[in-house]
């Protein structure tokens, strides 16, 4: 496996061709998973739903617009969206690099937007005589914001879909990947792959939306796991990580190695991997942003993510080997702010 396991690796530390390469994948993770949740809803009500479902979430498709241009504009929205909550960053620091133009654009409005939900955000205060939960963001910003992240993010993404028109359009994308390819230095392109990999992750809940708003929160709760789980979505993920990285074991080393830049870990979650032996290594998710969105909040759908999860986390580890288990050591709810989200332990039984 060459060099030894550098569980503190950073994503701009990494060889620039694998930073391009999980560019690319990510992108393509993107369009994949759209196409998943598309076929998962028409298979249970039809592709007249999916379709419906499909263009409620993302406008611009029906300006025709291709499942690349899509992608951009979610990237757009995230490298906007950044600006006004830079902690959806995991991976990469929103000041560590410029932004391409490209992707930041010129809509005065939404500067506005942000600046004005900076000034609203401020210091959370706890009402008198409640006792204080010190701390997760989900909390502060409810406090802050009168109904938690989701209502901010929501007014954010309902703005930037109305905003939209042709705008995406505008960008040449194949001028903008030869870029990636050729141009950019480490450190934007961990910045880019990091704001993809939420833009990837983030939009799964546009679909989950389209499907609570027809038919509640079972049925989408229902087809969620369907498309992560029946349908593989969790695995491709890995797969991101395991083939950008050049893992080709079935130990549990090999599993970490893949998980540190599978998009949909390390992309959105606080991740640090501690590695014990070979066989045998832990996983702890200090941060969350399902905790962090629904922790106070909603209750069901926090309940719901983590069923995913731990019906997911297993299936990771038999992926790459079928003898690999997989053991939560912690879960939520969290004791106070400090706490982490949850701890994850895999073991490869013995194969003699």
């Amino acid at each position: 496996m060459g060099e030894p396991f550098n569980a503190n690796l950073k994503a701009h530390e990494l060889p620039r061709e694998t930073l391009v390469d999980l560019w690319h994948r990510t992108v393509d993770a993107h369009a994949k998973l759209r196409e998943t949740w598309s076929s998962a809803i028409a298979g249970k009500y039809g592709q007249e739903v999916a379709d419906a479902v499909s263009l409620s979430g993302w406008p611009l498709g029906k300006t025709g617009a291709t499942p690349k241009q899509l992608f951009f504009d979610d990237l757009r929205f995230i490298v906007a969206a950044t600006e006004l909550q830079p902690d959806l960053l995991t991976v990469a620091d929103r000041n560590q690099a410029d932004i391409p133009e490209e992707l930041s654009g010129n809509r005065s409005w939404f500067q506005w937007f942000v600046s004005a939900s900076r000034l609203l955000g401020g210091s959370a205060t706890p009402k008198p005589g409640k006792p204080a939960w010190v701390g997760t963001p989900g909390r502060a910003r409810g406090l802050a914001r009168g109904k938690g992240i989701d209502l901010g993010f929501a007014l954010l993404l309902r703005a930037w879909q109305r905003s939209q028109g042709t705008h995406a359009s505008e960008i040449d994308t194949e001028a903008f990947e030869r870029k990636v390819s050729n141009d950019y230095d480490e450190k934007t392109l961990a910045l880019l792959w990091n704001c993809a990999a939420v833009a990837y992750m983030l939009a799964t809940d546009r679909w989950y939306t389209g499907i609570r708003r027809r038919y509640g929160d079972e049925a989408a709760q229902e087809l969620e796991k369907d498309v992560w789980i029946d349908r593989g979505a969790a695995e491709h993920d890995l797969r991101i990580g395991q083939e950008a990285m050049g893992v080709t074991g079935d130990d549990v080393e090999s599993l970490l190695r893949s998980f540190q830049f599978a998009p949909g870990e390390v992309g959105i979650l606080d991740v640090e991997f501690e590695l014990i032996d070979e066989n045998h290594g832990i996983m702890t998710h200090h941060a969350c942003p399902a905790l962090d969105r629904f922790e106070h909040f909603d209750d069901v759908r926090l309940k719901h993510c983590c069923d995913i999860c731990i019906a997911g986390m297993p299936i990771s580890g038999e992926m790459l080997n079928r003898k690999i288990e997989c053991k939560p050591l912690k879960l939520p709810p969290r004791v106070d702010s400090n706490d982490i989200a949850c701890r994850w332990e895999y073991r490869l039984r013995d194969q003699s």
